[in-house]
């Protein structure tokens, strides 16, 4: 994150994008602090209850640039959560791995990835941060791949897939399509690393398309994924495996009942109602005191 001249990462972040936009870096800043506005501005600017529309967000939206660079900022200043680092140290990346970062945004995990030696390929929807991150990481020599998605991804390529904080923007008419795809980039016993960034629905995160993450659980599960580890209660380990034979139909019978059984989406309703109503009595007597 910081700049190629040297300097420190809040530095970095607002030299990058104020020479990406040609923009002051007092207006980056003010960006970056605004993100939330202006990630909404985008949103609303044209219809999005299709997935044409959801599309038109991606092939022009800039706000997220700042959003997300900011983000990784706070990061590394010790203020947020540092997932990509913890994800490289619990899976122990080693030189050489060849690793896919799907729905890359503005590339820190990608340059976090191939700093330690492997060899990188950042995917993303959204074409302004793609052409970003590109550009962030030329301008400090890191060598990569690129994909414009929806174009197809490399067949059993990879030892690694990261799509952290990515799979609740999916919409759900491609989830599957999605996930399988990710499993065919993968090769026999890769591992996909993910999050569930759902949020209950309302204006100002309306981009976040799910507030169960039981649908993303279940449509991975499906496609042949197993869990094989998860980190902090947040992020989710999964090792590919096969959708074929006994144990492969045994797998998906079981995440079904799990995860996508009349009974298992009650239960979760159930456990959702409980857990608000205990938040409600909680204020109300805190409230009291």
């Amino acid at each position: 994150m910081r700049p190629v001249g040297g300097g420190t990462e809040r530095e970095g972040v607002l030299d990058d994008l104020a020479r990406y936009f040609s923009i002051s870096s007092e207006e980056a800043l003010a960006r970056c602090l605004d993100l939330e506005s202006a990630s909404l501005q985008e949103w609303e600017a044209a219809p999005r209850d299709s997935v044409d529309g959801i599309a038109g967000l991606y092939a022009s939206a800039t706000s997220w640039a700042f959003d997300l660079s900011w983000y990784n900022y706070l990061q590394v200043s010790g203020t947020g959560y540092l997932k990509s680092v913890i994800v490289a140290d619990r899976l122990r990346i080693a030189s050489g791995m060849r690793v896919l970062d799907y729905g890359s945004g503005v590339g820190a995990t990608a340059q976090l990835f191939a700093a330690l030696g492997c060899e990188v390929t950042l995917a993303d929807v959204a074409k302004p941060l793609l052409d970003f991150a590109r550009w962030r990481l030329d301008e400090r020599g890191t060598p990569a791949r690129y994909v414009h998605l929806p174009a197809a991804l490399p067949v059993a390529s990879f030892d690694v897939v990261t799509a952290l904080d990515v799979m609740a923007h999916v919409p759900p008419e491609e989830l599957r399509g999605t996930v399988e795809a990710i499993h065919a980039a993968l090769r026999s016993g890769g591992l996909f690393v993910t999050g569930f960034d759902v949020r209950r629905k309302s204006r100002r995160n309306a981009w976040h398309l799910y507030d169960d993450d039981l649908p993303l659980r279940w449509e991975i599960a499906r496609a042949g994924f197993r869990r094989a580890d998860l980190i902090d209660a947040g992020v989710w380990i999964y090792r590919a495996g096969s959708t074929n034979g006994v144990r492969g139909r045994a797998h998906i019978a079981w995440a079904w009942v799990r995860l996508a059984s009349p009974p298992a989406r009650l239960l979760r309703r159930c456990r959702r109602v409980v857990a608000r109503a205990g938040l409600t009595v909680f204020f109300l007597v805190a409230a009291r005191r």
